[in-house]
């Protein structure tokens, strides 16, 4: 197997990388052609097929490409934590959009695999039942976080989790604290609610914290690296200076690799608007809002995330596990959005695991706010 960091595989013809990719490993090696095919790889571990972008098979988390009697099949994960993107005659499929210069293409479905030149499919997820009572289905969700958590930390002496003090980087923290030294890296901007909180939430959970200011200045200088294959909006142009910075810091500070909690709150409840949802039109659009917003994410969160990240480190999404994935679609809506608080079934999970009531009970409040960096980009 060939572990990279990007690559693209095109039907006849060498293909050259398309401009400058910026990613933490740069070394490039653009294969003879195989069976027709031709493929460019972005930083090789190993050898051979399946090539593989991201760190699993097993559990998500990866773009690949690999053979089967014959055909090069082209998928990416459940979550769609890293992208795959597809000429638009089917010839050319590419996990970093700027191999693509010049070119039309779509992005191909998270959960979904396609022969090159040829059709694709949806891959199934494994199936993952809830208890049916509440205390049970938060300690089966626990379980499969901190197993989540652990197989993206082994290997690793030293891993990173970009931090805000919230409920969902404190979990990923505790859970990485049993199986790897970690570094909590948190971005944020003067007197905001991060300057306080991420200190006392990594006091409270024992871990060590690097913090990095930003100013208008700073921001401006991170904003000159954006580089994403769809229109940034605020939102996308504040979480990109905010994850770009934090996995740059956690580089400097030794980490392997950098965890981030994204798709907590679109499987388990935790903005305003699903309650709203549920409160004027009743659970089953609170569902369908929900599932709209994961499905979101794999269109562009991930794509977003991975590629800030990508320029210093590897990202790993804990939350967006396969086994996570399928229980957060089949959990019940009064199981998330319970006597009107959001994300119960998590925070009970995150009592479980050992996470300090006061940061269980914390109300939500997104990364881009409560770091300043959105409203210092107005």
């Amino acid at each position: 197997m060939i572990r990279c960091s990007g690559f693209c595989a095109s039907v006849g013809g060498r293909r050259p990388v398309a401009g400058p990719i910026d990613r933490a490993s740069r070394s490039v090696l653009a294969m003879d052609e195989l069976d027709g095919v031709s493929i460019t790889l972005l930083y090789l571990e190993g050898e051979g097929i399946p090539i593989v972008h991201g760190q699993l098979v097993q559990g998500g988390e990866f773009a690949s490409l690999s053979v089967n009697q014959g055909r090069f099949i082209a998928a990416r994960d459940g979550a769609g934590t890293r992208p795959v993107w597809v000429r638009n005659d089917g010839r050319v499929v590419a996990s970093d959009h700027r191999f693509l210069v010049n070119e039309s293409f779509t992005l191909l479905g998270a959960g979904t695999e396609m022969a090159l030149g040829g059709r694709s499919r949806r891959l199934v997820l494994p199936g993952e039942l809830v208890p049916d009572d509440f205390e049970g289905a938060a300690v089966r969700l626990a379980s499969l976080i901190d197993s989540s958590v652990k197989r993206r930390v082994e290997g690793h002496a030293k891993v990173a989790v970009s931090f805000s003090g919230g409920l969902d980087s404190s979990i990923v923290v505790k859970c990485a604290s049993r199986y790897a030294e970690v570094v909590a890296c948190s971005v944020h901007c003067a007197g905001s609610a991060d300057a306080v909180g991420a200190a006392g939430s990594a006091e409270a959970l024992d871990v060590a914290l690097v913090e990095r200011k930003l100013d208008r200045d700073s921001l401006a200088s991170e904003l000159r690296s954006l580089d994403l294959p769809f229109d940034a909006s605020a939102m996308d142009r504040a979480l990109w200076c905010i994850y770009s910075v934090s996995s740059r810091m956690a580089r400097e500070a030794g980490a392997e690799a950098i965890m981030l909690g994204q798709l907590a709150d679109e499987l388990f409840g935790g903005y305003k608007k699903y309650q709203v949802a549920l409160s004027e039109s009743g659970s089953l659009a609170a569902e369908r809002l929900m599932a709209a917003d994961v499905k979101g994410c794999g269109e562009r969160g991930f794509v977003r995330d991975e590629i800030a990240c990508s320029r210093s480190l590897e990202p790993r999404f804990p939350f967006s596990d396969d086994r996570i994935l399928s229980f957060g679609l089949a959990c019940p809506t009064f199981f998330k959005l319970k006597g009107g608080e959001r994300k119960a079934i998590l925070r009970k999970a995150a009592k479980i695991l050992g996470v300090p009531e006061d940061i269980c009970t914390a109300p939500k409040k997104a990364a881009q706010y409560s770091s300043g960096v959105l409203k210092l980009l107005a």
